[in-house]
């Protein structure tokens, strides 16, 4: 028998069109795959306690039942593995399929065992139907978002864009944890962006909220209030990163100078209270995020070595720690902690490479 990655409708013997076919076929990979992930899962933690368990004292008698009784319990929890149900209605048709005229959008369903075609109406804006209109779209996504509302995705290529800007103006991008990005472009210019106070009082809310529902014993919950957070973050990185492009695309910027901050967790220093940030710390994301906003409008990225770039004095070449933000020079040069990163690397000629490695 085929495994379930290499099946195709040829393989399923169904009086159904290839289309729904296809749709079967990836739905029960999707439930498959998920099916799976959770018993590595449950593999992974019997490993892990069966190590703990090893590495316990053997003194102790009254400890080691307690233990064994939470233990079993645990298991009993572990084993029922659930398999995943589909919630999500949804379907993909080919762009062979549908058309797209005026404000409709025509794909073929099945009605009465019979493929007949309807036209449905549309709510557009004005950028999306340029978009539509002047790109190749690929398949269609069709997702029930609630009894009265459909809502329809497209995958579409984008040409590559030239460069377009012929100046030799360079930014310089410092990222950070109270202050999450810093810009200097060569012509002077300089802006900050994003609330690293915000951020992390956003951060210690929802770790919070997890603790106080896990003391409640509220997984789903707890689950629920991990997610709404990270599609918060991920929210204020793609804002910082628009913002940054844009402000390249102001000054005309050919490249924008990002530092490459591999391993930054394990070299940096630590302690009990920088810990929880550091560990949360998206810079990863955010570079990536700037990187493909800025291949969008034409304009390079360039990763520096981020070595001394907060320490080091423009001016002359001294190295020396801030105080706090106030970084201040034996030469009489005084500047923000976080704008200094951002001179030192726009001026850096330590060029490491064009993409980031997290």
């Amino acid at each position: 028998m085929k495994s379930i990655s290499k099946l195709t409708t040829a393989d399923v013997k169904a009086k159904l069109s290839s289309a729904l076919c296809n749709q079967c076929i990836r739905d029960a990979k999707s439930i498959v795959k998920k099916y799976d992930k959770a018993c590595k899962e449950v593999e992974k933690t019997k490993k892990n306690k069966k190590n703990k368990k090893s590495k316990k004292n053997k003194n102790s008698k009254n400890i080691k039942e307690v233990e064994e009784m939470k233990e079993v319990k645990e298991v009993k929890k572990l084993k029922e593995i659930k398999v995943p149900i589909l919630k999500k209605l949804c379907c993909y048709i080919n762009n062979q399929n549908f058309k797209i005229q005026d404000n409709y959008i025509s794909f073929p369903v099945m009605i009465d065992g019979k493929s007949k075609r309807i036209s449905v109406k549309t709510k557009m804006i004005d950028k999306q139907k340029l978009i539509l209109s002047s790109h190749r779209l690929g398949t269609m996504r069709i997702v029930i978002k609630n009894i009265n509302t459909l809502v329809a995705q497209f995958v579409y290529e984008i040409n590559k864009i030239e460069k377009v800007n012929e100046s030799n103006n360079v930014m310089g991008v410092d990222l950070g944890i109270k202050c999450p990005a810093v810009s200097y472009c060569t012509d002077g210019s300089v802006k900050f962006y994003g609330n690293g106070r915000k951020n992390k009082y956003m951060r210690r809310h929802y770790a919070n909220l997890r603790k106080w529902f896990q003391k409640a014993k509220k997984p789903t919950v707890v689950k629920r209030i991990k997610n709404k957070e990270q599609r918060i973050m991920k929210d204020i990185d793609h804002k910082i990163s628009r913002e940054i492009v844009n402000t390249a695309k102001k000054h005309k910027a050919k490249v924008i100078k990002l530092e490459r901050l591999e391993n930054i967790r394990s070299t940096t220093r630590t302690s009990r209270k920088n810990n929880p940030s550091l560990h949360t710390w998206s810079f990863y994301r955010l570079a990536q995020y700037i990187e493909y906003k800025a291949k969008l409008a034409g304009i390079e990225v360039e990763y520096v070595d981020p070595a001394y770039t907060s320490q080091k004095c423009p001016q002359c070449g001294n190295i020396h720690h801030a105080k706090d933000r106030k970084y201040i020079c034996k030469c009489g040069y005084h500047t923000h902690r976080d704008l200094l990163g951002a001179i030192n690397i726009c001026n850096s000629t330590e060029y490491i490479g064009n993409r980031c490695i997290a």
